[in-house]
């Protein structure tokens, strides 16, 4: 794997609390609010992590164009999430999870596309 230790260990916690918030954003149960708003803030702490991973991987730095497209795509993905959270306040997911669940495909999207480049690009598999 072209890729440092050092993100594929912030590539795969970033999965593991994706896969968390994914599976409690499924399920829509508004007896889970608190959760949820505690799971969105370490996904907001997990993009942070792997921000500054993928711009400090030696892999990346050494090949820039590799560098613009992660990073491209990363952007879009955090961007997409970003906006669903200020759209979507805990207590509004809670009221219409039907609407929730609607309101996520553009980060689903954003996420399928980051993950698919680093998996053929970089070799690390979700």
């Amino acid at each position: 794997m072209p890729i440092g230790s050092e993100l594929q260990g912030a590539l795969r916690s970033f999965v593991a609390v994706e896969r968390e918030i994914v599976a409690l954003g499924e399920r829509a149960d508004p007896t889970k609010a608190a959760e949820f708003v505690n799971m969105r803030r370490d996904l907001v702490m997990e993009f942070a992590k792997l921000g500054m991973a993928l711009s400090n991987d030696p892999y990346l730095v050494a090949n820039p164009d590799q560098m613009t497209q992660v990073t491209r795509l990363f952007s879009a993905f955090r961007a997409a999430n970003s906006i669903n959270q200020a759209d979507w306040p805990a207590i509004r997911v809670r009221d219409n999870p039907e609407g929730y669940k609607d309101a996520c495909r553009p980060v689903a999207e954003r996420s399928g596309a980051f993950w698919q480049w680093v998996e053929r690009e970089l070799g690390h598999r979700r």
